[in-house]
């Protein structure tokens, strides 16, 4: 077995596969929800973290994480207030007190680790900012740190999710 494939592979900085569209917006209280639509071969989310995003990009630990305790959506759409996840969801603390200005970045996988839904640094202060009819901000990275900012409503994104899943 050559090892070429898998040396080209961690050259290329492979990561996890992307099978899903996430998205971000705030409850009528004003705390943090995690949107999430994925495709078929995702399965179903079973991990959620939310970390703070460094000035160069990175991020450091996760400051919360969710792991799906329950059964799984029966839809291929969910959205998971992170302060108040609900029964189907174990958080490993508290949800920490959010800056408006600070960037964040909520990330989510399958079951397996080797699937997950985009992701993308954003602020509260710009989630403050949306029409109530198209309340969840997506985006899609165009290269070097910068993306292209969307907002939907709730049908609206899924069915641009579905899309991006080849349906």
């Amino acid at each position: 077995m050559s090892i070429a494939p898998i040396v080209l592979a961690l050259l290329a900085g492979c990561g996890p596969e992307v099978a899903g569209t996430g998205g971000v917006r705030l409850d009528d209280a004003g705390r943090l929800v995690a949107v999430l639509a994925w495709c078929e071969s995702f399965g179903a989310p079973t991990k959620i973290a939310l970390y703070a995003v460094h000035s160069d990009g990175s991020v450091g630990d996760p400051l919360l994480q969710l792991t799906r305790a329950g059964d799984a959506p029966a839809a291929n759409y969910a959205e998971i207030p992170l302060a108040e996840p609900g029964p189907v969801w174990r958080a490993d603390g508290p949800m920490p007190a959010l800056e408006d200005e600070k960037s964040y970045e909520v990330r989510a996988w399958d079951s397996t680790g080797e699937r997950r839904v985009t992701s993308f640094p954003f602020t509260i202060a710009e989630l403050r900012t949306t029409d109530p009819a198209r309340p969840i901000l997506t985006r899609t990275h165009v290269g070097d740190g910068r993306y292209d900012s969307s907002f939907a409503g709730a049908q609206e994104f899924q069915q641009a999710a579905v899309a991006d899943c080849g349906g």
